[in-house]
């Protein structure tokens, strides 16, 4: 261990890192014989430094003594980094020191008092709450503040009709202070004690923001009054209060109380301050801006919708805020549509699909003929999504559209409405399936799934491309009605691989009948690939039959064929694939080995 005096030496450096890891050194002796170094450490000029000693003092759990010791060192003029490291240290020690604190409130130096409420603060205990609550009437304003500020980061309603008795106090920091404490206590204040202060431009804004944590309805008036001042940081603050105000409250009766103050400032100055603030960097400025430009009504608050609609965050705000303007909106939506580029056309046909508009089956068929493939995509989305069933053969001519994405959505929308339109979405369903395009078969797969239709879809499983068989197959898996197995059991020996592992996957349901043991010889395929989809069924059966066979890929096969194998084997007997596994452990590649060894864990976890 080296000697203090060393030590001494290297504290006293000029090189920090020297400095820093003689402190670290001095946790090595015993704590009293190092203490008054590491108490001077506190006041190093490196931040560096400085943390280690406070690290080390946390580390012997300070007594009374020391306690008392560090808080005279807040008297220390001209070194702030050493008063920060003790209000930090002070503050880690925690409850047991308040008394020692209490003792200091009334020191003669300002600074040390507003320290000493500081720490209090940061402790955080309800057991200071009466001294800090006399320290809000302490002579230095400073003082008073740090006061509020400490009472509202415990947070203890207790101190509110102090906090609020000091309001009286005409000093602007003082008031601040205690605006800011009372949006963190959060109770609701007789609001009377806070509302006069709008008057005063300099603690306008922190009004407000008080007002939207603990305001109620009485306050709305003053709110909306507030989205037209001058200043733009106290129109974002009445701005989000109000929106707040609106989250917390029932709809109706929000309106009621400023539904008419909201509708009266449609074709005003503040309309434009509000759409302005969809250029703010906040998320929370940008929400209020619509929620509230939904209550005014304005027409002018369109390109602000369409604008904020871009933002995947702002969508469910954009669309409440336009059902809020109830029927005006479906005709701006549709001349704005008109007139609009790609981008636009594509959000007014997404909304369309959202709301019940009247408009909005004039704006999804005009959207069926746009000249974007995006577009067309979009309002055949709208029309299943809205349920548009008068539109279901402008859908069904999208099903032969150039773009395979605008197949691929009208297919999508005509299986959502298999519910509402069943004999219309079957009439395309056979389209599709007699069409020369391997993809409108395809198509036409899915719409007899969703249908049902179990018959057509075993017809389609002979189809004479390989991808509409295989989609016919997989889909008649994930129907599965017994009565098809069989055909499923068929397709197993299909000349293409990928019909294979469809047929081999749907067979894993144990509802299927397998009386051939067509998945036993599937465990023969050449294909490596339809063997593992095999074995997972097989598995999934827990076809005992099978383990025999299956074990034998764990020490014949190799790599996928091998992991697949010992899954399967743990799901038919566990007991029994147990040994299998362990020799499986010294595998030569590397993943089998994992796998095995991982299987053996899960294994042991249930016994």
């Amino acid at each position: 261990m080296e000697p203090i005096d060393d030590l001494l030496k290297r504290l006293e450096s000029a090189d920090e890192e020297e400095r820093r890891l003689a402190v670290s050194a001095l946790s090595g002796f015993p704590f009293h014989e190092v203490r008054s170094l590491a108490v001077a450490a506190l006041g190093d000029e490196s931040w560096r430094v400085r943390k280690e000693a406070v690290d080390l003092i946390l580390s012997v759990s300070p007594g009374e003594d020391l306690a008392r010791e560090l808080i005279t060192l807040l008297a220390v003029q001209g070194n702030a980094g050493l008063k920060n490291s003790v209000v930090e240290v002070l503050q880690m020690v925690g409850e047991k020191i308040l008394p020692h604190l209490v003792e200091h409130l009334a020191h003669e130096d300002a600074g040390v008092r507003k320290f000493i409420v500081d720490i209090m603060g940061g402790i955080g205990s309800a057991a200071s709450i009466p001294e800090l609550t006399a320290a809000l009437a302490d002579s230095d304003a400073n003082v008073a503040a740090a006061a509020a500020e400490s009472l509202g980061m415990i947070g203890d309603a207790v101190a509110l009709p102090a906090l609020l008795k000091a309001l009286e106090r005409d000093d602007l920091l003082i008031r601040y202070a205690i605006l800011e404490a009372l949006v963190k206590i959060g109770t609701p204040v007789p609001l009377g004690a806070i509302t006069p202060l709008a008057g005063d431009p300099l603690l306008k804004k922190a009004v407000f923001e008080c007002l939207g944590v603990i305001g109620d309805l009485a306050s709305a008036p003053l709110l909306v009054d507030g989205l037209s001042d001058r200043a733009r940081n106290v129109r974002e603050a009445a701005l989000t209060a109000l929106a707040l105000l609106r989250s917390r409250t029932a709809a109706d009766q929000f309106r009621a109380s400023a539904g008419k103050r909201l509708q009266a400032l449609a074709g005003t100055e503040t309309v434009e301050y509000l759409t302005a603030m969809r250029e703010s960097p906040d998320t929370k400025i940008r929400t209020s801006a619509i929620v509230i430009l939904g209550l005014v009504g304005d027409p002018r608050a369109v390109d602000a919708f369409i604008t904020g609609y871009r933002d995947e965050s702002l969508q469910l705000a954009v669309l409440a805020a336009l059902r809020g303007m109830g029927g005006m909106i479906g005709p701006l939506l549709y001349s704005r549509c008109l007139s609009a580029d790609e981008e636009e056309r594509c959000i007014i046909t997404h909304i369309a699909g959202e709301l019940e508009l009247a408009e909005s089956r004039d704006i999804v068929a005009a959207a069926m003929d746009d000249p974007s493939a995006t577009v067309r995509a979009l309002a055949a989305e709208a029309v299943g999504k809205s349920g548009m069933t008068e539109l279901i053969p402008a859908v069904v001519k999208l099903l032969t559209d150039m773009s395979g994405e605008v197949r691929k959505r009208a297919t999508g929308a005509l299986v959502r409405l298999t519910d509402v339109a069943r004999e219309d979405v079957a009439a395309a369903a056979q389209l599709l399936a007699e069409a020369e395009s391997a993809d409108c078969r395809r198509q036409a797969v899915k719409l007899f799934g969703a249908l049902r239709d179990v018959g057509h879809l075993h017809f389609l499983g002979k189809d004479e491309d390989a991808q509409v068989r295989r989609e016919a197959i997989t889909t008649l898996g994930d129907i599965r009605l017994p009565d098809s197995a069989g055909r499923i059991a068929m397709a197993l020996t299909d000349e293409e691989a990928d019909v294979r592992v469809a047929a081999a996957t749907a067979l894993g349901w144990s509802g299927f009948a397998d009386e051939t043991h067509s998945l036993h010889l599937a465990l023969l395929d050449q294909s490596p690939r339809v063997q593992v989809a095999a074995m997972k069924s097989l598995g999934r059966r827990q076809d005992a039959a099978a383990f025999t066979t299956i074990a034998a890929f764990i020490e014949s096969a190799s790599g996928m064929l091998q992991i697949a194998a010992m899954q399967a084997v743990v799901q038919i007997d566990p007991v029994r694939a147990v040994l299998l596994l362990q020799r499986a452990k010294t595998d030569h590649d590397e993943e089998v080995a994992r796998v095995a060894a991982n299987l053996l864990d899960v294994l042991e976890e249930r016994v």
